[in-house]
């Protein structure tokens, strides 16, 4: 592909990595979107696809595939290496891909070692792998901007998420490595930390109405923190003029994360 203007996304079918492949066609990026959907969902995203390559006159390639898996892992890869060298100015990583249970319980199932492992793997672990690939092959701009999503979940208990906190832990020190290891090479390694945000992920969670009630009151503005919000924030953060902010975690909260 002979472009050096493509953003890779993780997780850009829904929630926000939707939203930031959205504002990143506006700005006129061409896209590779990896996602992992049933048919319907497909569908539906297929269409939303098709109406911004119109509006925005972008190049986007969406792989529906499981890049947990070996083969998943090597099917990108391949298609990936189609690309010219550094041709990949923004790779987000977006996957909530994990498991939402308890560490202790009597009546529920309770996490094991392999659901902990996954999804530190998943949310975690392979954002430092995925990027070292991209690095490997030469594939990051020499001004690429790298981002992922943690969240409060990392340093305070929220019920049922040990497994998803921990992934978050292990992002946010790999992002401090990552952001100090590729400093030399003019690339840059951030994370956003969103307040709580209803998407898909969110559901799975107990009592999760009530949570979000609790949220909105707790919020300066009583209401939850958007996909919106979040995108908005990031696509101020690729200017090439943000170039010395580097090993970060930004809040997008509106404030809630000040709240207790």
């Amino acid at each position: 592909m002979s472009s050096k203007n493509w953003a890779l996304i993780f997780g850009g079918s829904s929630g926000i990595g939707n939203a930031c492949a959205y504002e990143l066609a506006r700005k006129g990026f061409h896209l590779i979107i990896i996602h992992r959907d049933g048919r319907i969902a497909t569908k539906s995203f297929n269409e939303q696809i098709l109406s911004w390559k119109t509006e925005y006159s972008v190049q986007i390639h969406t792989l529906n595939i499981n890049i947990n898996t070996t083969e998943g892992k090597e099917e990108l890869k391949s298609f990936l290496q189609s690309f010219d060298k550094k041709s990949i100015k923004i790779f987000i990583h977006s996957i909530a891909d994990g498991h939402v249970k308890p560490l202790f319980s009597k009546e529920n199932e309770t996490l094991s070692e392999e659901d902990l492992q996954y999804t530190i793997n998943s949310m975690g672990i392979s954002f430092a792998t995925w990027t070292q690939w991209l690095f490997r092959e030469d594939l990051l701009a020499s001004n690429a901007k790298v981002f992922s999503f943690t969240s409060m979940g990392s340093h305070r208990t929220i019920p049922h998420y040990a497994a998803v906190g921990a992934a978050k832990a292990v992002l946010e020190t790999l992002c401090r490595y990552m952001a100090y290891e590729l400093a030399p090479y003019g690339i840059t390694v951030n994370l956003l930390c969103p307040g709580v945000v209803q998407t898909k992920a969110i559901r799975v969670f107990p009592e999760v109405e009530k949570f979000i009630e609790e949220i909105k009151i707790k919020n300066p503005y009583h209401r939850l923190t958007t996909s919106e919000d979040v995108a908005k924030l990031l696509v101020q953060l690729i200017d090439d003029n943000v170039s010395w902010l580097n090993g970060q975690i930004i809040p997008i909260d509106g404030g809630e994360g000040n709240v207790y």
